[in-house]
């Protein structure tokens, strides 16, 4: 099974983007299909993702529509706008197995937004 959008990793941090290429190989071994959707973002990409959350938020989608199915934090308050947290998704028949094994590779994966893996602690990097 491929992994797609590989490239969205290669602006993270080394040693990120190896735990991340370590869960990646896994899924590829166990042809697990994955499509990974964010790494690294701008604070411009994180402010348009947030007015979007907000939005949704505002109108009652949120969760409800594909558009509206994600959170997001502010600029600046987001571990992607510091290359430490990436965004992947599966099927759903896998998304357990999928949660642990970035957690496995060292990674927070969030209850409320499976397909965020960041840093644990990131915030301690950054300020």
């Amino acid at each position: 099974m491929a992994i797609r959008g590989r490239s969205r990793i290669l602006g993270l941090q080394r040693d990120v983007k190896e735990a991340a290429d370590w869960a990646l190989s896994w899924a590829n071994y166990y042809n697990v299909p994955v499509t990974i959707t964010s790494g690294a973002r701008s604070m411009r990409k994180q402010t348009q993702l947030r007015k979007n959350y907000e939005d949704c938020l505002a109108r009652g989608e949120f969760g409800k529509t594909d558009r509206c199915r994600w959170p997001a934090n502010r600029p600046g308050d987001s571990a992607h706008n510091f290359a430490l947290a990436w965004d992947s998704t599966t099927s759903p028949q896998y998304q357990a197995w999928w949660n642990h094994v970035r957690e496995l590779a060292g990674f927070n994966v969030p209850l409320h937004d499976h397909i965020h893996a960041e840093v644990p602690n990131w915030r301690r990097y950054v300020s």
